[in-house]
C-alpha cells in the first residue's frame, strides 16, 4: 500500500488538464527567477482540481488541487487518497541558480520526499524523488503524458535490485466538484480485536465486500513473528468459501500470471505482509457473503509451528483505503 500511496503523490504531482494552448515548449522555458513568470509550464494546472483513477487491481482514487503559494513565488499541491485515508502537501520552487523545479512533499504517513521536476515537452513532465523516513524505499521516477483525448496518464517506477520497475499509475481528469479530504488530526486508527497464535500477531485483517454469491474475493493481513525462528503459513480456510488459496502474482515472465503457493514463510523477528497492491493475497474461491456477521467473516489460518488461529476479517468496499487507515 505504501508504495501505491507514495506513487499517488508522484503521479498526481504530474497530472495536467485538457489540451490548452498555454503549454510551454521545453525550449521556451522561462529564465530562472522568482514570481509567476518562472512557472509558465504549470500555468494550466493552477487553480484547478483533478480526480485521478488508479490503474491495476485494488486501485485507489487520488484528488489533487493546484494553487499558487508564497504570493505567487511557488506552487502548492494538496492531495488526498481514498477519500482521506492518506494525504499530503507539496511545495514546488524554481531554483534560481540551476533553473530546476525543486519540490518537497510532506505526508500524513509520517514520511516526506524531495526531488526535481523537469518539463520534457508540451504538457509533459518527469520527476525523480528521494523518499525520507520510510524503510525500503530509495528513489522513485515518474512521468506524465497528455493524451489527445484530454486524459493525462501518469506512471511511476521504483528501483528494485538495480532495475526500474513500473508500479502503476493514474489517469486524471479535471473535476471542479472534487475536494481533497484531509484526515482529521488525532483521529483514531482503525481498530480490530486481537488475534494471535503463539508469537504470531495478525493485524490489518480485511476482506473485500461483495454482494453476489459465488465470486472470488481477496483478503489481506499482516502477520508479525516475535519468535527468533521462522514459521510457515500452510493453510487458510473459511466456512464462507469453497476453499481459500494463497495467491501470488508472478511478474518474472513476459506477462504477469497468478500462482497458487503451498506455503508462505513468516520470517523470524519479521512480518509477512499480505497487503493490497503487493503480489500476495488470500483468494476466497466461491465466496458466500451471507456468511458474514456484523460486517465480518471468520477465517482459520494454520501455521506449521504456531498451529491454527481463528480471526475475524472486516469487510471493506476499498481494500487499499482500509489498509491505509491503520497507518
Amino acid at each position: 500500500m505504501r508504495v501505491r500511496l507514495i506513487a499517488a503523490f508522484a503521479l498526481s504531482l504530474l497530472a495536467a488538464g485538457p489540451a490548452l494552448p498555454v503549454f510551454a515548449q521545453v525550449a521556451e522555458l522561462p529564465a530562472p527567477g522568482s514570481g509567476r513568470a518562472a512557472y509558465a509550464p504549470f500555468e494550466h494546472l493552477v487553480g484547478r482540481t483533478w480526480r485521478g483513477t488508479g490503474t491495476g487491481p485494488n486501485a485507489v482514487e487520488d484528488i489533487q488541487r493546484w494553487d499558487w503559494a508564497i504570493g505567487g513565488h511557488a506552487l502548492r499541491v494538496v492531495h488526498s487518497v481514498a477519500g482521506g485515508a492518506y494525504a499530503g502537501e507539496t511545495l514546488i520552487f524554481r531554483d534560481r541558480d540551476s533553473g530546476a523545479y525543486a519540490f518537497h512533499y510532506f505526508t500524513t504517513g509520517g514520511f516526506h520526499t524531495s526531488g526535481i521536476m523537469r518539463p520534457t515537452g508540451p504538457g509533459a513532465f518527469e520527476a525523480e524523488e528521494t523518499v525520507h523516513g520510510l524503510d525500503g524505499f530509495t528513489t522513485l521516477r515518474s512521468t506524465m503524458t497528455m493524451g489527445p483525448d484530454g486524459v493525462h496518464r501518469t506512471r511511476t517506477s521504483r528501483e528494485v535490485d538495480g532495475a526500474w520497475v513500473e508500479q502503476g499509475g493514474f489517469d486524471y481528469r479535471e473535476d471542479a466538484s472534487a475536494t481533497p479530504v484531509m484526515p482529521a488530526l488525532g483521529a483514531a486508527p482503525a481498530r480490530e480485536a486481537p488475534a494471535s497464535a503463539g508469537p504470531l500477531d495478525l493485524t490489518r485483517r480485511i476482506l473485500r465486500h461483495v454482494e453476489e454469491t459465488g465470486q472470488d474475493v481477496a483478503a489481506y493481513v499482516r502477520i508479525r513473528n516475535g519468535d527468533p525462528v521462522d514459521d510457515e503459513l500452510i493453510a487458510v480456510s473459511c466456512a464462507c468459501a469453497q476453499r481459500v488459496e494463497l495467491h501470488r502474482i508472478d511478474r518474472s515472465g513476459e506477462r504477469p500470471s497468478m500462482v497458487s503457493d503451498a506455503v508462505w514463510t513468516v520470517p523470524a523477528r519479521g512480518e509477512l505482509d499480505v497487503r493490497p497492491g503487493s503480489p500476495l493475497h488470500f483468494m476466497l474461491i466461491g465466496y458466500d457473503p451471507t456468511a458474514a456477521s456484523d460486517g465480518k467473516v471468520r477465517l482459520t489460518l494454520t501455521f506449521r509451528v504456531a498451529g491454527p488461529v481463528e480471526a475475524e476479517f472486516a469487510l471493506t468496499d476499498d481494500s487499499a483505503a482500509a489498509w491505509g487507515a491503520f497507518n
